[in-house]
């Protein structure tokens, strides 16, 4: 049976069809973005809606959208997403460096307040009254702990476990400390200007006897 020259005509072209364009999207999604803020809350700039801004997925794994949020190139315990919103790159914070000794890491005290030693305490507390600084060790962000995380199933959340290992920080101490020191001071000066006193009055009756004595 021969082939109609429609039929004919069909087969070539379509095996001669030029591929379909690549979507311009993915060349785009690496182009063309507005940079998230490595800190704060995550409101836009997110392109897959993980939460993690698509610059700080850039610097874990290269791609706006890659990161898993699991990643951890350090074994730190840290997500090396989280890493990059304190300090910038994957290896960079410590799980237990506290410059100010109160219980609170770094990196959470970074991303919650903006530095290694702003104020935050258990008072700071996200929407569902989780300190913020526990929610980012808990989940990343200062939002993102509702209070019923239970990371090793003890019956006690996560939050509460680590409030309790957190000293306050008070505000008067630092005044107190002020205080102490001014009264010491105070005192010293005090004792400084009655020993001057009295080497000059010791000095003028020594020379009072003397001259009674040439007399």
């Amino acid at each position: 049976m021969g082939v109609s020259a429609d039929a004919a005509t069909a087969v070539p072209t379509t095996l001669a069809a030029a591929p379909a364009p690549v979507s311009s999207s993915a060349a785009a999604d690496t182009r063309s973005y507005v940079p998230c803020p490595a800190q704060g809350e995550v409101s836009s700039c997110d392109s897959d809606g993980d939460t993690i801004p698509d610059v700080v997925e850039r610097v874990v794994c290269g791609t706006a959208t890659c990161a898993t949020g699991r990643e951890d190139r350090d074994e730190d315990g840290i997500a090396d997403w989280v890493e990059v919103m304190a300090c910038g790159t994957t290896t960079c914070a410590s799980p237990t460096k506290d410059s100010v000794r109160d219980g609170i890491p770094d990196y959470a005290r970074q991303i919650v307040c903006g530095s290694a030693t702003c104020w935050t305490d258990n008072r700071d507390v996200n929407s569902h009254g989780v300190p913020k600084w526990a929610s980012v060790v808990i989940c990343g962000t200062t939002g993102c702990a509702t209070g019923h995380e239970d990371y090793d199933g003890d019956g006690v959340s996560d939050a509460i476990v680590l409030a309790s290992c957190v000293s306050a920080r008070n505000p008067l101490a630092s005044t107190g400390s002020m205080i102490a020191i001014g009264v010491i001071l105070a005192l010293a000066a005090a004792l400084i200007g009655t020993g001057i006193v009295l080497s000059r009055r010791r000095g003028l009756y020594s020379a009072a006897l003397e001259q009674g004595a040439a007399v």
